[in-house]
């Protein structure tokens, strides 16, 4: 597996361009006009490959153990939206926060976090009189995504401590409906890919983990944006390379014919095209080649003689009584 400079090195050689020393100026080497170039546009093919396929060497799994609520105690105004006297608010982050309690309302969540016994709630609470010393239950409901993160890999969300399968992604009016209807509970766990004001993408679940268990597992699969090893092979994974050192995850070669063309037509040759072509043709013969494939039948399906997914119940096991 070559470094970027490696890379670099041989897209010159194959062009019939002098070889550049170093491409990120690192170990005291000199860059020049060229190298620069070509290192921004090895950058830039590392983003058109992003795109082009589900590219196992960037499918990454996200285990999140989800917190345990915190239970405490506090005190509210008359339809207040203020919570004081809380013994601590230390674990408490504004927008990945619910709160219940008598009078609160079910969609109500932490929007700020205002002193170390105070928060402040994004709904009044519809006491009529104000309560001291009212029982609180703080749920974390919101996590940020995981580092690199680009997108989902679909169907891969579970629940692994009751073994179901999570539901959604929810749309925004799905899951308005379960958080400000009537009946906002079901027996199965949602979650949905939202914004907020802290972390530009979480996720989010419903309903929120009241249940005091611990721990609670979900996971899900997600295509990375990390496409690189930063320093070498088994390393810190990183977006785009930024020393000479840094390796590609993905394959070496696609890179060296996707610089050539991008560098010819940066440069204005029209013989661009069939670089430009055959890197086409090779990086579809990556795809296709890329994980594992099922074996697909041109004849009518058999069901399984062995006890399959489809056999097994959600929940309700019968039993030995």
């Amino acid at each position: 597996m070559k470094t970027i400079l490696q890379i670099v090195q041989a897209a010159e050689a194959e062009l019939g361009l002098p070889q550049s020393s170093s491409v990120f100026g690192t170990a005291g080497g000199t860059t020049d006009a060229t190298g620069i170039q070509m290192g921004a546009l090895s950058n830039r093919v590392l983003d058109e490959l992003r795109r082009m396929n589900r590219w196992t060497a960037m499918q990454f799994e996200f285990d999140l153990i989800v917190d345990p609520p915190i239970s405490t105690t506090g005190d509210m105004a008359a339809q207040s939206a203020v919570i004081t006297n809380i013994p601590s608010t230390a674990s408490i982050q504004a927008n990945y926060y619910m709160v219940s309690a008598d009078g609160v309302p079910p969609a109500a969540r932490v929007i700020s976090v205002d002193s170390a016994t105070q928060v402040t709630m994004s709904m009044e609470n519809t006491n009529t009189d104000a309560v001291t010393g009212v029982d609180l239950l703080f749920m974390k409901d919101t996590y940020a995504m995981p580092s690199g993160f680009d997108w989902f890999n679909n169907s891969t969300m579970w629940d692994r401590t009751n073994h179901w399968r999570l539901l959604g992604p929810d749309s925004p009016q799905q899951d308005q409906y379960q958080r400000s209807g009537i009946v906002p509970m079901g027996p199965r766990r949602h979650f949905r890919s939202i914004g907020s004001n802290v972390v530009a993408n979480t996720f989010r679940i419903w309903p929120p983990p009241a249940e005091i268990v611990a721990p609670l597992q979900l996971v899900f699969e997600y295509l990375s944006l990390d496409a690189v090893w930063a320093g070498g092979a088994g390393s810190t994974y990183a977006q785009y390379f930024t020393a000479d050192t840094d390796v590609p995850l993905l394959d070496d070669q696609a890179i060296i014919m996707g610089v050539k063309w991008m560098f010819w037509e940066a440069k204005g040759f029209g013989s661009y095209v069939t670089l430009q072509t055959r890197w086409v043709d090779y990086v579809d013969r990556m795809i296709a080649r890329d994980g594992a494939a099922p074996t697909l039948s041109v004849v009518r399906r058999f069901k399984p003689y062995l006890i399959s997914a489809a056999n097994v119940q959600d929940g309700n096991f019968p039993s030995n009584e």
